[in-house]
Order: structure tokens, then sequence, then C-alpha cells
């Protein structure tokens, strides 16, 4: 449910309550007559109207409220009238989905409501380890403060356990309960981690924590430190987080940031200046003798990089260079459109000689495809 539902579900706990509205017997009345469906509108009604007598039916009415956005708002104004072990006894006979829903729907209204986030709180002591198994620290990751982000980084201190998805959900509502406050805790937990997974968990976190992807957009100085801590963690990285910081920097627009993880990623491959070999191989064909031949001409070069190139990302860059530098005149020779095709490695050479290995191998390969001409033309480095 949106948070602007619920908002205009409840809006009448907290706005007063029309004379016509105020009749408690008459109210009180109605309920106990109501279908189901009718029940949880007007317990709202009647906690907007008289808080005690709302509270004095939650026992036995509550129940009766079927699960649902009106039912979330009859939830919101239970704990607004301190019906709390009421409410708990109604999401107690839900199935997982509502009880899911309803927890959601408490987390979008606790920052509005100081009981909800007060019950919220202490009904972690109240469930104790049902909290979590249940998911009710879903609802904390739309609730701020403190006193919230003290609770679930008590639960982060602990080891993972073998329920690393309850680990890393309580992670995820951490970052985006807190914001910008999280981040700190995040550089500390990532010390813990030095497997993939974890890594990766931590890392996009991080977006969670600048809100990336939330309705109220992404908080600048949230991602402005999110960024700044991921480019720190980074040497600490496997390949696999990397890749994940990669996105996450790119979720955060740092796409720079981004680029720059290349190095990171292919660390055991950097040159002494910090760039990455790569290489090109082109092999330009066209018809020719009015189509009865076909002739071929091979390029090749080693090409060098900064380090801020990704795989995915070097065909564009070579062909941009390469396009400016090179002569592609085959179909001019054969007076007929000539092609070409770009081969790049899958990842950046150790050196100059695993360059050349996989130069000759590309060549090997073409020899196999027939042309009635080929021959090899070898480039001086491309710089990119």
């Amino acid at each position: 449910m949106s948070s602007l539902l619920l908002v205009a579900l409840v809006a009448g706990i907290s706005a007063p309550a029309v004379a016509g509205d105020c009749d408690v017997r008459a109210l009180r009345t109605e309920i106990e007559e109501a279908s189901p469906v009718q029940v949880g509108p007007l317990f709202v009604r009647l906690a907007a109207c008289d808080a005690d007598a709302a509270r004095a039916i939650a026992p036995t009415q509550l129940l009766r409220i079927l699960p649902g956005p009106e039912g979330d708002a009859a939830a919101v104004a239970a704990i607004d009238v301190g019906a709390d072990d009421s409410l708990l006894a109604w999401t107690d006979g839900m199935i997982s989905k509502d009880r899911s829903r309803t927890i959601a729907a408490l987390g979008e209204a606790c920052d509005a409501h100081p009981a909800v986030k007060q019950f919220l709180l202490g009904t972690r002591d109240r469930l104790g380890d049902r909290f979590w198994e249940e998911r009710w620290y879903r609802a904390l990751a739309s609730c701020s403060g403190p006193e919230v982000g003290a609770v679930l980084a008590a639960e982060l201190d602990k080891d993972v356990g073998a329920d690393k998805t309850r680990y890393f959900g309580v992670l995820e509502a951490f970052a985006r309960s807190q914001g910008a406050a999280a981040i700190p805790k995040l550089e500390e937990l990532m010390g813990r981690f030095s497997d993939p997974e974890g890594q990766t968990y931590i890392i996009n976190a991080f977006p969670d924590a600048a809100h990336v992807g939330s309705t109220e957009g992404t908080n600048p100085e949230a991602a402005r430190q999110a960024v700044a801590a991921i480019e720190r963690l980074a040497p600490t990285l496997t390949p696999k987080a990397v890749e994940a910081a990669r996105v996450a920097l790119q979720s955060l627009g740092a796409d720079a940031a981004a680029d720059q993880m290349a190095g990171e990623r292919f660390r055991d491959r950097r040159q002494e200046d910090g760039g990455l070999l790569w290489g090109v191989v082109v092999v330009e064909s066209a018809p020719c003798k009015k189509g009865t031949q076909t002739w071929r001409r091979v390029h090749s070069a080693l090409v060098q990089g900064t380090g801020n190139t990704w795989p995915d990302q070097l065909q564009e860059k070579v062909e941009a260079s390469a396009t400016t530098t090179w002569t592609f005149d085959l179909g001019d020779k054969c007076r007929s459109e000539s092609e070409l095709k770009w081969i790049v490695p899958a990842e950046p050479f150790a050196d100059e000689a695993a360059f050349e290995a996989w130069r000759e191998e590309q060549r090997k390969d073409l020899k196999l495809q027939p042309a009635d001409k080929s021959w090899d033309t070898e480039h001086e480095p491309l710089i990119i």
C-alpha cells in the first residue's frame, strides 16, 4: 500500500471528529453489527472519536477485521489508542503474506505516528526472536532516528549465522532507516566479510542508505558519502564485489568512479603505471572483381588504457580511436561496400606477450575462413 493511501485512510485518527461522528454508543453498536469488511473503517472512526472506547473493544473487534488497506489503517489506529496487545493478536492470526503487508504499512506510518515507532521497538521485546523471524524489522526500514538505528545495529553486530537472508535483510533495513548516518557502520561491517557474497550485500547497502530508487529520490549528501566510502573500500573487495561496486556507483550517479573500478576489478593485471593492456583485431572485408572474389585485410594493435575501461566499454572506445587514425579503404579498392568486424578480448592482458599470443590465435581462426586475398596490417598501439 502506498504511503499516500495509508495517510488518507488514517487521517481521521488525528483529525477533529464532527459531532455526528462522535456518538460513541451508536458507533460501538454499528461495529458490533457490521460485517468484517466494514469493521476496519468504523474502528478508525471510533478511535478518532474516543480512544478509550476504541481500546476497550479492540480485543474482540480487531480480530474480525479483514487484512487489507483498511485493516492496515485500523492497525495504526489501534496502536494510537494503545491497543498493542490486541493488534499483535490480530497479526498472529494472519498468513505470512498478509502480515508482511501490514508490517510494511506500519513502517510507512512510523515517522508520522510516534506511537507506531514505539510499538515497533517494543514489539522486538515482546516477540523476542519472532520479531526477526517474522520480519517485523522490515517496518523499521521506514523509521528514522538513532533509537531505531541502535536496535538494528545491535543485530548486525551478531554473527551472521545460518540464516543469511535474515542478516542481510536487517542490513538493508538499517541502511534505509539511517541514511547517511549508516555509512560509517557499513564501512565497519565490511571488515567482517572477505567472501564475495557478504561483500556484495554490504556494497548494495550503500545505495539503500542514499535512498536510491525511493519515492523521495536520492539524497545528494548521502550519495556523496556513499561514493567516497565505496572508493575507500575498493582495494579490499573481491572481483565479484568490485563488479557490484561498479553498479552501485552508477546508481549513485558516479559514472566516472564506476569506470575507475575497472582497475580494481583487474588489479592483478594492472601495469606499473596503473593502466590496463587490451588488444583489438579488425577484419576488413569486401567483395572484389565484380563480386567474384573476397578480399580481406586483418588490422590489429595493442590497446593501452588508463585503468578506467570495462570489457563492455572497450569496443566503443577502440572504434572511436581506430576509425580516426587507421585507414579502411578496401571497399574503395574493390569498388564495393566493405564490412568491418571488431574483435576485442574479454579481459585485459597481463603483458604484451599475452596480447601477442591472443592476436596469433585470432589470426589462426581467420585463416580457416575462406578469402581469395588476405593480408595482415599491424598498427601502432592505440591509446584510449
